[in-house]
């Protein structure tokens, strides 16, 4: 019998325990990869939304001037969107804050966007 070879059963359950501990650190990196995933795509549709927003602020106001520039606040696929607009450079241009924010499962998320648009 001195003469087997093979596993005693601590080194088994060594051999799993550490295996264990090794897939668990890989599921829940996963995990974490899937949400960062899904905060990104969140992102780019904000920013996609903020987009849209500054180029419609842009042919409006290029057109009249900056007159009708104003602050102001809508709801645009699912994401609710507000502006606040400041005179800059003695007048000739509107500075734009435009906040994005959208619901999350761990509450509201708020993106910060800015952009200066020139006044014809």
């Amino acid at each position: 019998m001195n003469g087997e070879r093979g596993f005693t059963i601590i080194e088994v359950l060594i051999a799993v325990l550490i295996l264990t501990v090794g897939l668990l650190g890989l599921v829940s990196s996963g995990a974490l990869v899937t949400r960062m995933i899904g905060e990104g795509n969140r992102f780019t549709e904000a920013s996609t939304v903020a987009n849209r927003r500054f180029e419609m602020f842009r042919s409006q106001w290029s057109a009249n001037n900056c007159n009708s520039a104003a602050d102001g606040s809508t709801t645009a696929q699912g994401f609710t969107v507000t502006w606040s607009v400041v005179s800059v450079s003695g007048g000739k241009a509107r500075q734009v804050q435009l906040t994005v924010s959208s619901p999350t499962a761990r509450g509201t998320r708020t993106d910060t966007f800015y952009r200066t648009i020139p006044c014809s």
